[in-house]
């Protein structure tokens, strides 16, 4: 028994160390190494709360929504009693929309700990998002009644004492929200509800109101125009702010009557509008064009597909999808220099696209680069862990160099992924 216990506290101990330095890669923006370490934490300490809500929340970061959610609904089931694990599980079940599940798990994290003022938000958020502003407002308040200064209760009380048009308590809240916490979105609230003119308000309060809201938003789209890169311009190469902002600043400056202001940033909101409009449209068409390409590719129309993803480039120069199908037609032409360069520049938009990942695998596996390789289809199963074509790849370079013990490992972990598919069985069959 005490041997036991030793080694349960060696366990805790060392995936303490790995919580931390997953933490460490977490804070690089290293999130494949993150969930390795995590997963090593969880090697040593099985059941770990706190590595597996780590875990779920590195998942969460790179979009992998599926693995995030199975993850952390193993720790809130694993660990009911853990408020933690409850309100990070509610709170991404409503990123994901699924409201009734987020309020029964952030329900539950509150009567375990009921002074949790962001757990009670979140539940006000998803009261507001389900269509109950009654029970949203009633959560909120609770906040505030523990902590009259608690910028985001004021902020979502804003939004939806607007969305009511009770404009006053919109914006009373509001101002209060950027009184404590002057950020962009508590601003933007705030000049909403100033020009939302009272009927009865008199024209010395209105012109009041509309400088007021001219006095919030300027600073907020000069930020943004500073921020933009050379990426945002428009055709003509002149940098405008987000656009939403700049509407809003036309309807303070035609409100308080500042009309050579207001010819200015009308002309900026609409190169703005159609900037957005036309990458919206870009991106939409890009993605027909790559899938057309790929309809194309298997048709063995090389000419027709590279075209595709020609135009594709041309409409999104950001589409990793597009890269990635042009590195699949190079390499299945036998052109692996230029199918390198393709997927590389796929990599580099999206780090963590584990259909990307592997792709680079398979080309470093042509060029003889097996070590790459392996670091590459590594990646791709620490991204996606149901990524079965990635752990057969694996086992096929471990038995070319004779690693018996991980080929085997490889190709069951791909067996047990896909258990229907021959070819793996017959390459875990073959490993002796």
């Amino acid at each position: 028994m005490c041997a036991q216990n030793g080694a349960e506290q060696k366990g805790v101990a060392r995936a303490r160390i790995m919580v931390q330095q997953a933490q460490s890669a977490l804070s690089a923006g290293d999130y494949a190494g993150a969930i390795s370490k995590y997963e090593q934490a969880l090697v040593s300490a099985p059941g770990n709360a706190e590595a597996e809500i780590d875990l779920g929340q590195a998942y969460r970061a790179i979009h992998n929504y599926d693995e995030a959610k199975e993850i952390l609904e193993r720790a809130a089931r694993e660990h009911p009693k853990n408020e933690v694990a409850l309100a990070t599980l509610g709170n991404l079940e409503i990123e994901l929309q699924t409201y009734e599940p987020a309020k029964q798990h952030l329900a539950a994290a509150l009567e375990l700990k009921p002074d949790d003022a962001m757990t009670r938000i979140w539940l006000a958020v998803a009261y507001k998002s389900a269509g109950d502003p009654t029970n949203a407002l009633a959560q909120l308040g609770k906040v505030l009644a523990r902590d009259p200064n608690n910028a985001l209760a004021y902020y979502e009380r804003a939004q939806i004492y607007s969305n009511q048009d009770r404009d006053a308590d919109a914006l009373r809240d509001a101002e209060k929200a950027v009184e404590l916490k002057p950020n962009p979105l508590a601003k933007i609230e705030l000049a909403k509800a100033l020009l939302r003119m009272p009927l009865q308000a008199d024209a010395g309060e209105s012109a009041k109101r509309c400088t007021r809201a001219v006095e919030v938003l300027e600073p907020l789209a000069d930020a943004q125009e500073k921020n933009l890169t050379a990426a945002d311009s428009d055709a003509s190469g002149s940098r405008s702010s987000d656009s939403d902002t700049l509407f809003l600043l036309s309807r303070a400056y035609q409100c308080a009557g500042q009309r050579d202001k207001l010819q200015k940033v009308l002309a900026e909101f609409q190169a703005a509008s159609k900037n957005d409009r036309t990458m919206k449209q870009n991106q939409t068409e890009a993605k027909h064009l790559v899938q057309q390409a790929n309809d194309a590719g298997v048709k063995n129309d090389l000419a027709g597909a590279l075209d595709l993803l020609q135009q594709a480039l041309e409409k999104d120069p950001q589409s990793g999808a597009a890269y990635s199908q042009l590195a699949k037609l190079y390499y299945s032409a036998g052109d692996v220099e230029k199918a390198s360069d393709a997927i590389t520049k796929a990599v580099s938009i999206d780090a963590y696209q584990p259909d990307f990942l592997y792709v680079q695998g398979k080309i470093f596996e042509k060029q003889g680069k097996f070590d790459e390789a392996l670091a590459a289809f590594e990646r791709t199963t620490l991204v996606n862990p149901k990524e079965s074509d990635a752990y057969f790849e694996m086992g096929t370079i471990y038995a070319q160099r004779k690693d018996v013990v991980r080929a085997r490992a490889a190709f069951k972990k791909a067996v047990e992924l896909s258990p229907d598919d021959a070819d793996y069985r017959r390459a875990l069959a073959s490993v002796k």
